[in-house]
C-alpha cells in the first residue's frame, strides 16, 4: 500500500481518537479543600475555614476524587508542587471558586509542578514575574503525567515555556492563553518519542511570547512547539506576534511547529504576524522541521509572518524527515521580511536528499506580493516532493531556488502584474520545457491562468472557527478551473476521503479543482 495512503488512514484514526476521547468530568467523590487569602493554615481547609497558602496545600496527601479550590481573584505566591494520583472516573481537581480565577504567582520560579495521573487543572491562572524581571523557569510544568486535562488558563510571565509538558501521555490541553513568555507559549517534549504522546492541544492561543533573553545558542520565541512526541493534534489554535525579541542571529522561532516527532496533525489553525530577530532566520507561521514523520498540516491559514507561511525543513543531525503532507492551506503575504524565504519554503542543511523525502503538497493557495510563492533554499535537496493542484499567485519569481527532487504537476500559476519569472526562465512555457516541470507525455499540464477568485485576498481573521468565512479564496462560478485538477487517486494513489477548506466534499464534480475550494 502507498505510504501516503497508509498515512491518510492512520492520521484519520489519530484525529478521531483525540477529538472523541475527552476526559471525564470531576465527580468530587473525595474531600474538597479550599484556599483563600483570608484563611489560615491551621484551619481544616473547609469553605468556611480555608487554608491560606500554597505551602499548606503542598503538604496534603491527596486521594482519588479530592479537589482543591483556590479563591477566585486572590493571588497565591509560591509553587504548587504535587503528585496527583486519581483514578479513572474519580479524578483529582485543581480549580478556582467564587468570582473570577485565582492566580498562582510563581514569581521567579514555576507556578505549578505536577506529576501523576487522572487529574484536571481548570479555571485557574499562572503568572511569573516576567521573562526579563527575575523569572527563570517554565510556568506550569507537567512531568510524566498521564490521563490529564488542562483547560481554561492564562499562563504568562515566564522566561521559558508558559506550559511545558515533559513525557506526558493521554493529555488534553484546551483553552489555554499562553502569552508574554520567553521560549514558547506551549511546549510538548519528552526524553524519547515513545514516552510523550496521544496529546490534544485545542482552542489555545500563543500570543506575544517574544524570546528567552538568556538563550543565545538556539531559537526561542515560539508559539506552540512539539518535540520528541507521537500522536499529537493541534486543533483550532492561534499563534501571533511571537519571536520578536529572540536575542540572537541564526535559526529562529515559528508560530506552530514540530520537530523530531511522529504523527503530528496541525489543523484549522491560524498563524499570523509572527516575527524573529532582525537579520535572523525563520519567524514563520507553520513548520514541519527536522525529523518529522507521518505528519500533516491541513485547513490552516498563515498570513503576514516575517518568515515562511509553511516551512518544510531538515537540519543536519536530525532523524529522517519523510511521509508528510500539506493540504488545503492558505498563505497570504508571508515572508514579509526574512530574506530568502517564501510562502512555502523548502530547506535542507543535511545536503542529502534522502534526509528530506516523500512529501505531498496539494490543493493549497499561496498569494504573495513580497516573496516567491515557493522558495527552495540553496541547500534544498529533497526526494519525491510532489506539488499538485495548488494555486500560486505572486509577482516576480513565483518559484525560486535550485531544483532538486521536487515535481510540479497540475498547478495554477498567476501574476496580476503579468510578469512571471520561473527561476532563470523568462516565461512559464520556457520554464516547463527547460525543466520538465508541469509536463506529462510531452504536454504542459500546469496552467498559466487567472483562477478568478472572489476576493479580496487580504484578511484580518483571527478566529479559527471562522475560517469557512474566507470566501475571498473561493472560486467564482465562471472560473476556468472547474473540474480540471489532477486525479490524486489515479495518479498518486491518494484516496480523497476528505473535504475542502470550506467543508465541501472532494471531488464534487467530474474532477477536483486546484486550490482550496471545490465548486459544486
Amino acid at each position: 500500500m502507498n505510504k501516503l495512503l497508509t498515512y491518510s488512514i492512520l492520521i484519520g484514526f489519530i484525529l478521531c481518537s483525540h477529538l472523541a476521547r475527552g476526559l471525564p468530568i470531576h465527580k468530587n467523590q473525595g474531600r474538597t479543600y479550599f484556599v483563600s487569602n483570608n484563611g489560615n493554615d491551621k484551619n481544616q481547609g473547609s469553605e468556611s475555614k480555608p487554608f491560606r497558602t500554597i505551602g499548606r496545600v503542598n503538604q496534603l496527601k491527596l486521594k482519588p476524587g479530592d479537589a482543591i479550590y483556590f479563591k477566585g481573584s486572590d493571588v497565591f505566591p509560591g509553587t504548587l508542587a504535587l503528585t496527583l494520583n486519581g483514578d479513572k472516573g474519580n479524578e483529582i481537581l485543581i480549580s478556582s471558586y467564587g468570582n473570577g480565577r485565582a492566580i498562582l504567582f510563581g514569581g521567579a520560579r514555576k507556578s505549578m509542578t505536577l506529576r501523576g495521573q487522572h487529574f484536571k487543572v481548570s479555571n485557574i491562572d499562572a503568572r511569573g514575574s516576567g521573562r526579563k524581571n527575575g523569572n527563570t523557569t517554565a510556568g506550569v510544568h507537567l512531568i510524566k503525567a498521564n490521563e490529564v486535562l488542562i483547560e481554561d488558563m492564562t499562563i504568562e510571565g515566564f522566561q521559558k515555556a508558559g506550559l511545558r509538558m515533559y513525557s506526558c501521555r493521554n493529555a488534553d490541553v484546551k483553552k489555554i492563553l499562553a502569552r508574554n513568555n520567553g521560549f514558547s507559549g506551549i511546549f510538548v517534549t519528552g526524553s524519547k518519542i515513545s514516552e510523550s504522546g496521544n496529546i490534544l492541544i485545542q482552542d489555545c492561543m500563543a500570543e506575544n511570547n517574544p524570546g528567552d533573553p538568556t538563550n543565545h545558542e538556539n531559537h526561542s520565541g515560539n508559539g506552540i512547539l512539539v518535540h520528541m512526541s507521537r500522536n499529537v493534534t493541534i486543533d483550532h489554535c492561534t499563534a501571533t506576534n511571537n519571536g520578536w525579541d529572540m536575542p540572537r542571529l541564526g535559526n529562529g522561532p515559528i508560530g506552530i511547529w514540530a520537530y523530531n516527532s511522529d504523527s503530528v496533525a496541525i489543523q484549522y489553525c491560524i498563524a499570523y504576524r509572527n516575527r524573529t530577530h532582525k537579520g535572523a532566520m525563520d519567524g514563520g507561521g507553520f513548520d514541519l522541521d527536522g525529523g518529522v514523520t507521518n505528519s500533516v498540516i491541513q485547513y490552516c491559514l498563515s498570513y503576514e509572518n516575517e518568515g515562511a507561511g509553511y516551512g518544510l525543513f531538515q537540519y543536519a543531525g536530525a532523524n529522517l524527515w519523510y511521509n508528510n503532507v500539506v493540504r488545503y492551506c492558505i498563505s497570504i503575504n508571508d515572508a514579509v521580511s526574512t530574506e530568502g524565504s517564501g510562502g512555502i519554503f523548502v530547506w535542507n542543511s543535511s545536503e542529502d536528499s534522502v534526509q528530506l523525502a516523500d512529501c505531498m503538497i496539494y490543493n493549497n493557495l499561496v498569494y504573495s506580493t513580497y516573496a516567491p510563492a515557493v522558495q527552495f533554499e540553496k541547500r534544498s535537496l529533497n526526494k519525491n516532493f510532489q506539488f499538485v493542484n495548488n494555486i500560486f499567485i505572486g509577482k516576480n519569481r513565483i518559484v525560486d531556488g535550485p531544483s532538486s527532487g521536487e515535481r510540479f504537476s497540475g498547478n495554477v500559476w498567476w501574476s496580476a502584474e503579468g510578469d512571471l519569472l520561473f527561476r532563470q526562465c523568462g516565461s512559464f512555457q520556457e520554464w516547463c520545457v527547460e525543466t520538465g516541470q508541469e509536463m506529462l507525455n510531452g504536454r504542459i499540464i500546469g496552467r498559466l491562468v487567472d483562477p478568478q477568485l472572489k476576493g479580496p485576498l487580504l484578511t484580518q481573521l483571527t478566529d479559527p472557527y471562522l475560517l469557512k468565512t474566507l470566501i475571498g479564496y473561493q472560486l467564482r462560478d465562471s472560473s476556468p478551473l472547474r473540474n480540471v485538477g489532477l486525479d490524486l487517486k489515479s495518479m498518486f494513489n491518494i484516496q480523497y476521503g476528505f473535504r475542502d477548506f470550506f467543508d465541501n466534499p472532494v471531488p464534487a464534480g467530474s474532477g477536483p479543482e486546484p486550490g482550496v475550494h471545490e465548486l459544486n
